[in-house]
């Protein structure tokens, strides 16, 4: 056997079992697992909540177990406003909760949400977030803090107010105690009512009503109203909820863990969120229609806004909305913008609107 021949068959075979044996080093090596924790403001019986545990299977399952998510129901670890800064912060990778509840960063998150006459109807505000410049216009204000910003769901225009007596008008609620969301609509509600408004957390809410810290509650829309169980304290209802018509949920993610994803991982979890948005906005209002039938079955005594009341809202949101406007450009702007678009869809739907009903 000569050495050339030697040399030119052992090379390839060293070749060989070297390469095999990083291929299997590489095939038996568990791949890293990255986690996040992700708190919401959403209770444990709520659609949105069992929403999120699905999108963090979801998360799982793409990503073969690199991204573990940790729901984190209300009010653990951060609750309420400061959900903003434990993301801004990375005490929380992820959080979940509603924009007008950001406005202690800044007042133009107020006007993010859907505030009194504002988009009418869901579908126009998805619109504009998820076609238009709304996102854009979140992140905008996010940035800077480190944030990114997405829509989470849509559970579009809320139930109303639930009392222990009876409201039937705008002059009941005077100094009386409301437990509403803060920003704009508590704004508008103290210009238009003379109410005094309370921004109380989900778990909050139950016991202040039952034991008369408060006088009336909002809260969501009528399934969040009736998983609360509200309707075994308060048997009075006034509805809609003119504050906020057409409310969306968001997802707030620190910036800098996001970047550290690898592309594929950062594309999973977007597109998580979109299966979320969508399929969380279906469900919850589906089973809104349902909810509602179970609150007027149980005794629920609900009452309308009279037009009067109406005119009263707008006459005071008209000019809580000229405050805002001179604030700031960016709140300028985000006002503006959702205007233009309004009008648009209006102009659109006078044509292709609901014909039953002209």
């Amino acid at each position: 056997m000569s050495v050339s021949w030697c040399k030119s068959y052992l090379l390839p075979a060293s070749l060989f079992v070297i390469f095999s044996f990083c291929l299997s080093g590489c095939i038996d090596q568990e791949p890293d697992t990255i986690s996040w924790r992700l708190q919401t403001q959403a209770t444990k019986e709520s659609i949105d909540y069992q929403g999120l545990l699905e999108l963090s299977d979801s998360v799982s399952k793409m990503s073969a177990g690199r991204l573990q998510l940790e729901i984190i129901p209300s009010c653990e670890v951060p609750a309420g406003p400061d959900i903003y800064s434990a993301v801004q912060e990375r005490r929380i990778e992820m959080g979940n909760g509603w924009p007008n509840w950001w406005s202690g960063q800044h007042p133009a998150w107020a006007l993010m949400n859907a505030g009194p006459f504002d988009f009418m109807n869901l579908d126009a505000s998805m619109m504009f977030f998820l076609a238009g410049e709304g996102t854009q216009l979140a992140n905008t204000l996010s940035s800077p803090d480190g944030i990114l910003w997405r829509p989470a769901w849509w559970p579009g225009m809320e139930f109303g107010l639930i009392s222990k007596e009876p409201i039937t008008g705008l002059d009941d609620l005077r100094e009386k105690k409301v437990r509403i969301g803060p920003g704009l609509p508590s704004e508008v509600l103290t210009a238009a009512a003379g109410a005094y408004t309370i921004p109380l957390v989900p778990n909050e809410i139950r016991p202040a009503l039952e034991n008369g810290d408060i006088d009336a509650v909002e809260w969501t829309t009528a399934r969040g109203a009736w998983d609360l169980g509200l309707h075994d304290i308060g048997q009075h209802a006034i509805v809609p909820a003119i504050w906020q018509p057409s409310v969306l949920s968001d997802f707030l993610i620190n910036q800098a863990a996001f970047d550290e994803l690898a592309p594929d991982l950062q594309a999973i979890l977007e597109a998580a969120i979109k299966s979320y948005t969508l399929s969380v906005t279906m469900k919850a209002k589906v089973a809104d229609f349902e909810a509602f039938k179970q609150l007027a079955d149980s005794g629920v005594n609900i009452n309308r806004w009279s037009q009067e009341d109406i005119d009263r809202w707008r006459e005071e949101s008209d000019k809580v909305l000229v405050k805002y406007a001179q604030r700031d450009p960016i709140t300028k702007e985000i006002i503006d913008k959702k205007r233009s678009f309004k009008k648009e869809y209006n102009q659109y739907y006078d044509w292709f609107g609901n014909y039953e009903q002209q």
